[in-house]
């Protein structure tokens, strides 16, 4: 089970791979535009990642993953806002908190705060776009 941690910082958008035992790979740091997100996201479908964790307030993040059929799990926003600001990883770059979310599944403390990401059903009084 390959598993990306995925943060987008003020500037940049960072990815880091753990492999099934763990072991995390050097990170992905690209400037956080709508391209590069694209791209980026783009090889993390291609490099066999199973598994992607985000954030539960990374809405833009979650639709594109969605759209790329990448298995998303969401951490829940204020325990990650609470060990950010605890372990000031709020003042380290944005590598940091991607290798915190891509350790998450393999902390059993913190695997229990996982959830799975489903797409909201359409509202019966919502109108299709096209």
């Amino acid at each position: 089970m390959n598993v990306c941690g995925l943060w987008q910082g003020v500037q940049r958008l960072a990815a880091v791979i753990a492999d099934e035992h763990g072991g995390l790979r050097a990170p992905i740091t690209v400037r956080a535009t709508p391209q590069n997100t694209h791209h980026l996201l783009d090889y993390l479908v291609t490099a066999g990642i199973d598994t992607l964790i985000l954030a539960e307030r990374s809405h833009f993040l979650i639709a594109q993953a969605r759209e790329r059929r990448l298995h998303v799990r969401l951490v829940p926003h204020d325990l990650l806002d609470g060990i950010r600001q605890a372990t000031a990883l709020n003042h380290r770059p944005a590598r940091h908190t991607a290798s915190l979310l891509a350790r998450w599944p393999f902390t059993p403390a913190l695997r229990s705060h996982l959830r799975e990401a489903h797409p909201c059903p359409p509202r019966k009084n919502q109108l299709a776009l096209f």
